[in-house]
């Protein structure tokens, strides 16, 4: 895991190990990506997790009932938990159902 969440003009992103995951603002509306995997956020179709652990996190991801994203990460990174907050208040509340 490297660094923190970097803003970009549009989203956010961050590195883990050598994968690229984040959010960004598209004309569709904002979309959650991981590497080239992209999941637009104003579909119901989306879920998110976060599993707080004694020692390490864990953040899932589910696109239609299935686990797309899954990572542990360590309980310093507080960036994931930012944009697991971000995820749960603002992006959620917009969905169309």
């Amino acid at each position: 895991m490297e660094g923190g969440l970097k803003c970009a003009e549009h989203g956010f992103y961050m590195k883990l190990c050598d994968d690229f995951f984040g959010m960004y603002y598209s004309s569709e509306g904002p979309k959650l990506f991981f590497n080239r995997d992209k999941y637009r956020l104003t579909d119901s179709r989306w879920d998110v997790e976060l599993v707080i652990g004694r020692k390490n996190n864990l953040f899932i991801f589910y696109w239609q009932g299935e686990v797309k994203i899954s990572f542990r990460f360590s309980k310093n990174q507080d960036s994931i938990i930012q944009l697991y907050r971000l995820l749960q208040e603002h992006v959620s509340s917009k969905r169309t159902y």
